[in-house]
């Protein structure tokens, strides 16, 4: 065993082998840690809603364990010996797969299973996340500054060290967003990739406990002192540094909401969006990292370089944003994303998309990571006290992320859309590049000045929020785009002013003015087939042609419709107050949506409609589901053989459920649930009772001189409408009956939703 003596005057263990392995363990505990957070979040939305308020509180909860840990780690991780914090790092790495062995029982089976009912204020949403991530959470917030405390020998070097440390551990992540959102979530399921993850976890903990037993806490260095511990006692330099590596942190995970908000939208909201856009940061953050580390030494004054680097990354990476904004005008740029979903098997497509994210994210993520190894190169001044400002860095960074995710994605996005938003992030890095002149002369330089320049360029030119979104949505001149923006999503109305118009939700199209017929049939056709359809439920809203269509009979008395993104509403209630006056089409389209609007038998609130099911007692003659589309990100939940049970059990005596069928999988799915089935393609319709549908049947109701005047009424073509009851022969099956195949959509197991590991055929 070869040993050196650091600045300190310890003796170390320098086996380039024993460090490559350390390494290793770390690299695979940051690709188990976001497959966990990935398949957390999916099961704790079950549990409190698919909204971004919930997803914004279950994400504060995960960051808030995470900083907990940290702090724990900085009190204790400098008082215990190398060999010591090995132990407890690999104990630490035991823990949390442990717990990830049974989290879907206790995320999944209890928490959403059990107490899902419980989940009706975002309070209680946050406190049952926090509760429930709290375990692993402390766990991973201990894993840096323990092994910061177990490797770093020479304090000269302890920069690159814990840079280069924490780099191999964003590297592993990376991997691990990559490899769960595009390849093992969508091939094995969430429930068997936990298991993974946690088998990951366990080996390196034992692989951390193996490594520990060569460590000799003899002449290890560690720390007596209780007073040289007490956080009270930290200068006043590190504390300064926290601040900023907090707002730090609240700016990039506000950069962050911003980048999945434009990119999500131009990805048509797909399952693989997520993933993709935080792979590539994870990326850009570890190669910085590992740049930074190597950058440390020879910057004379690191301050002055974090403070250039806050403002560049926010130039940089809005400038990119409004790059790719003016290129849309273009329509061969605009007409690769627009209504189509870009991300497919095709590699072309595949590459266009991988490499406009890597454009926007890369530069400016590699200049967020940058940032660690430079704080570390100036707190670092005591090798006894390296876990301790690791942990409180690291406590702050978090805290910033932590904060600024749910700020921003539940105030600022809420209050000022995107535009205002990249606004104020503007004025951020505004506002660096100003404390970067006003506290050091030798910055007063050209260079510097140009940055701030483009800052306020980009303050002045930058879009408003209707100009931004309608040229990202494809608008042309001619055509008319009502805007609305909130926590819940983007909403663009585009439309020729005479009346005609389409509504895009997630940046793809999912419905049109006046009604589309497809919309009226799937809303008509089930309580048209009810002998006395009193209550009936919607799910999704769009442009209103499907709750519409359910108010079709009179002696129905609610409509309860419920939309996820609740600007859908200001959408239309803005273009009936545009089009008021005008005749023709125009008149008829605003004569349905104003319908739905002043008739008292139509309720129309925001949700998540699944979550309504469980929290809501009342039963229901009908509940319909113009769903989403099965290829958009969190769509399984309205696709899954436990969410066609639960629609089941909300059926009164001889009620029925009316289905959108995109998938032969989904019309699969939907027959394991009901004995009683007939599809009307693309309706499929179930219950407990037999349903007495024939096609002549429905011809009779659909000719009735009150059906023909209510499809009337909101311009329908009640000749297109007719057609599609009139060409569709009923598909039926009874119990008994052979069934449409096995191959079927679960909650944790949603194919259609990861549709490029899983195939999609669509009935005809």
């Amino acid at each position: 065993m070869s040993t050196v003596v650091s600045r300190t005057g310890e003796a170390t263990d320098a086996r380039p082998a024993v460090l490559a392995l350390v390494f290793g363990l770390f690299f695979a505990s940051g690709f188990s840690a976001l497959v966990y957070q990935t398949a957390w979040q999916r099961m704790l939305g079950l549990f409190g809603g698919a909204d971004t308020v919930a997803a914004s509180l279950v994400v504060g909860a995960f960051l808030l364990g995470l900083g907990l840990g940290s702090l724990w780690a900085s009190v204790f991780a400098d008082r215990i010996g190398r060999r010591t914090a090995y132990v407890l790092f690999g104990l630490v790495e035991i823990g949390i797969g442990l717990f990830g062995a049974v989290s879907s029982w206790i995320f999944y089976d209890v928490l959403f299973g059990r107490f899902v009912g419980l989940a009706q204020s975002p309070a209680i949403v946050f406190a049952a996340a926090f509760a429930g991530l709290l375990w692993p959470t402390i766990l991973m917030g201990l894993s840096l500054p323990l092994l910061s405390r177990a490797i770093v020998r020479d304090i000269a070097t302890s920069s690159r060290t814990i840079g280069w440390l924490y780099a191999v551990n964003t590297f592993g992540a990376a991997l691990g967003t990559f490899a769960a959102g595009w390849w093992l979530i969508g091939t094995f399921g969430y429930e068997p990739v936990i298991w993974m993850a946690a088998a990951i976890n366990v080996a390196v903990g034992v692989g951390a406990l193996l490594v520990a037993m060569g460590q000799t806490e003899a002449g290890d260095g560690a720390a007596t002192g209780a007073a040289a511990h007490r956080l009270r006692d930290t200068p006043a330099p590190v504390w300064r540094w926290c601040v900023l590596v907090f707002v730090s942190g609240f700016l990039i995970i506000s950069l962050q909401i911003v980048w999945y908000r434009l990119l999500g939208t131009m990805m048509q909201s797909s399952a693989y969006s997520f993933s993709l856009v935080l792979g590539l940061f994870l990326v850009g953050d570890a190669v910085g990292l590992v740049w930074g580390g190597a950058l440390a030494r020879r910057l004379p004054d690191p301050r002055r370089f974090f403070l250039w680097m806050q403002g560049a990354t926010i130039l940089y990476s809005i400038l990119v944003i409004w790059a790719v904004w003016l290129a849309f005008g273009a329509d061969a740029v605009s007409g690769q994303f627009v209504d189509r979903f870009v991300v497919v098997a095709d590699w072309r497509p595949l590459l266009m998309i991988v490499s406009l994210t890597a454009l926007v994210v890369l530069p400016g993520s590699l200049l967020i990571g940058m940032s660690f190894p430079l704080v570390q190169q100036a707190i670092q001044t005591d090798a006894n006290l390296v876990g301790q400002r690791v942990g409180l860095i690291q406590l702050a960074n978090i805290g910033g992320n932590s904060l600024g995710g749910i700020v921003t994605g539940l105030v600022l996005i809420h209050l000022f859309g995107t535009d205002g938003t990249i606004r104020l992030l503007l004025l951020a890095g505004l506002g660096f590049m100003v404390l970067l002149w006003a506290t050091s002369i030798a910055d007063r330089r050209t260079g510097n000045a140009v940055l701030m320049a483009g800052l306020v360029a980009l303050l002045v030119v930058f879009p408003a929020g209707d100009a931004f979104w309608s040229r990202l949505h494809g608008a042309r001149a001619q055509e008319r785009a009502i805007v609305g923006e909130d926590r819940t999503g983007v909403v663009v109305l585009r439309h020729d002013g005479a009346g005609n118009g389409r509504v895009f939700i997630g940046g793809h199209a999912q419905s049109c003015i006046p009604f589309c017929t497809v919309h009226g049939f799937l809303g008509m056709i089930g309580p048209l087939a009810h002998p006395a359809p009193t209550d009936v439920l919607v799910i999704g809203v769009g442009s209103g042609g499907t709750p519409f269509g359910a108010g079709v009979r009179p002696e129905t008395w609610t409509v309860l419709a419920i939309e996820l993104v609740s600007p859908v509403y200001d959408v239309l209630r803005r273009y009936l107050a545009e089009e008021a006056g005008k005749p023709g089409r125009s008149a008829e389209a605003r004569a349905g949506i104003g319908r739905m609007f002043s008739d008292p038998r139509f309720n129309l609130v925001v949700g998540d409609g699944r979550h309504l099911l469980y929290t809501d007692d009342r039963k229901w003659d009908v509940i319909e589901a113009d769903a989403i589309l099965p290829q958009t990100a969190h769509s399984g939940a309205l696709y899954s053989i436990e969410y066609y049970e639960q629609l089941r059990s909300k059926l009164k005596p001889g009620g029925i459920a009316v289905q959108w069928a995109p998938t032969e999988r989904s019309i699969a799915t939907f027959l394991q649930v009901f004995p009683y089935v007939t599809m009307v393609h693309p309706a499929i319709i179930g219950s407990d009772a037999p349903i007495e549908i024939t096609r002549e049947k429905l011809l009779a109701a659909v000719d009735r001189p009150d059906v023909v005047e209510y499809v009337r009424s909101a311009g329908m073509d009640v000749a297109d409408l007719r057609s599609w009851f009139d060409t569709k022969r009923p598909e039926v099956w009874r119990p008994g009956d052979p069934r449409r195949g096995i191959d079927v959509n679960a909650d944790l197991f949603p194919k259609d939703e990861y549709y490029l590991n899983n195939a999609q055929i669509f009935p005809r």
